[in-house]
């Protein structure tokens, strides 16, 4: 088991890992440390990438459909037709897997229909998720600049709730990696449920309502419940196997959006990934992130930038309404050096590739090493596809929201497999092999640590302000 006393927070400047919660091999075998040099990736791999989907409809039904495709259709541009006539021969438009077994027709036609909230276009808003359902590799984490003549207004409000913030802190770099491969993952994966998302958190009431079936997550009814209240996320237990979640971006999302949606520079966040990335930031940091700093406030950790792999565990499980267990992969010691793996190599390629073919995409988080071992940065991205090339070398194929490249890239196996720190996993994956260790367990007990160790550095404070003060 991990001995959850001696844990240590890794500050990668993008996001933060830190070994809680997550499993360990029954079979794994310590692996020797090995100094793993920068690997590269290659754009444009061969990799052909695909949605699946169960039923694929391709045809509209009755005037209904009609009706609703030629009202969006007359809206956007003559590009982004040719993108919403795409989504229709590949299905993805007349999808159901939404939450409510809505359609993205469904949703987009709400979105151009009803009223969306003050300071968003409309038209911009439909067309931008319409692109991005057709190309999810757009979907960037880069936040864009506020122009010089909004930035004091911004700076006067936040001081009006308390905050004091210079210029300087509306200059953001982006710790939203988890967040944004959260957002590819519905986009590439879920087509109907990312629109369905996309119209609650631009319509006025800026949150969408989620349904989610007990069984479908990694952990048992009172320890989701538990999990619920400690993260502060809104619910409702409709009866012992169905919860309704509420997801809402922080109080500051609106701003970031605004300023998007006027404002937007090639290569920036559209509104659409400012609300959804704000969102799930928002739930993995416990309602306390703050969009227009890029900021939170830790909890479980001294580190106010990025989600810990449990966090972002939590936050993509209600996002998905999928179970995904946080395995941990690397042994990181208290002084951040890597030491070793939980398993085997073969074993973690295992784990990736039967959830690969189950359907689903692996959101990973890889640590940077220096030549001591000692971790000094981390990074998520998102594996679609394992490709083997014609001398049997094998490359994951990714989707990284940080690297400008908009299409997959390719990453050698035997590079970045002894980088990854954790990966969200399907349970079911997880089964036969694996001893569990029951992550809120950890969580609270790092949790109570984490205050007690702040009780102690207080005490120690107040009593020397009293000795200075005499």
């Amino acid at each position: 088991m991990l001995n959850i006393s001696s844990l240590n927070s890794i500050n990668s400047g993008i996001y933060n890992t830190q070994q809680i919660g997550g499993v360990k091999q029954n079979s794994a075998a310590q692996s020797p440390v090995q100094t793993t040099p920068v690997f590269t990736h290659t754009a444009k791999p061969s990799f052909g990438v695909q949605n699946s989907v169960a039923a694929v409809r391709t045809t509209l039904s009755g005037r209904e459909e009609q009706e609703k495709y030629n009202v969006i259709s007359a809206m956007v541009d003559k590009k982004v037709k040719k993108d919403l006539h795409e989504l229709l021969k590949t299905g993805k438009l007349l999808d159901t897997g939404s939450n409510d077994r809505t359609t993205t027709l469904d949703n987009l036609y709400k979105i151009a229909t009803q009223k969306r909230i003050a300071g968003l276009n409309t038209k911009t808003i439909v067309e931008d998720v319409i692109s991005t359902i057709q190309n999810p590799f757009n979907i960037t984490q880069k936040f864009g600049d506020i122009p010089v003549n909004l930035q004091n207004e911004i700076i006067e409000e936040e001081k009006k709730q308390g905050k004091n913030i210079s210029v300087l802190d509306l200059n953001v770099k982006s710790s939203t990696c988890p967040a944004a491969s959260i957002e590819f993952n519905l986009a590439h994966k879920m087509p109907a449920e990312f629109a369905r998302i996309a119209e609650g958190l631009t319509s006025e009431a800026m949150s969408v309502q989620k349904t989610i079936n007990v069984s479908d997550l990694s952990q048992g009814l009172m320890d989701t419940i538990w999990m619920l209240n400690e993260f502060g996320t809104e619910h409702k237990l409709d009866n012992w196997n169905t919860l309704r979640v509420t997801l809402r971006p922080d109080r500051n999302a609106i701003v970031r959006a605004r300023v998007q949606n006027t404002y937007r520079d090639p290569g920036e966040r559209s509104a659409i990934d400012v609300l959804m990335q704000s969102t799930f930031m928002n739930v993995g940091a416990q309602n306390t992130y703050d969009t227009v700093i890029d900021k939170r406030i830790p909890k479980y950790n001294e580190d106010d930038s990025g989600l810990i792999d449990i966090e972002k565990n939590f936050a993509e499980e209600l996002a998905t309404g999928k179970g995904k267990v946080c395995v941990t992969y690397q042994q990181i010691d208290d002084n951040g050096r890597l030491v070793g793996y939980e398993c085997e190599p073969h074993e973690t390629l295992d784990h990736i590739q039967r959830t690969l073919n189950a359907g689903d995409n692996v959101i990973i988080g890889y640590t940077y090493c220096d030549i001591n071992n000692n971790v000094i940065g981390g990074h998520e991205i998102t594996i679609i596809g394992i490709e083997t090339d014609k001398r049997g070398k094998k490359y994951f194929i990714c989707n990284d929201t940080d690297d400008g490249v908009y299409g997959a890239i390719k990453y050698p196996v035997d590079e970045l497999l002894p980088r990854i720190h954790h990966a969200g996993i399907p349970k079911a994956v997880l089964v036969d092999n694996v001893e569990f260790i029951e992550g809120w367990k950890e969580l609270l007990q790092i949790y109570k640590d984490t205050r007690a160790q702040q009780e102690v550095q207080n005490s120690l404070q107040n009593t020397r302000l009293t000795v200075l003060s005499r």
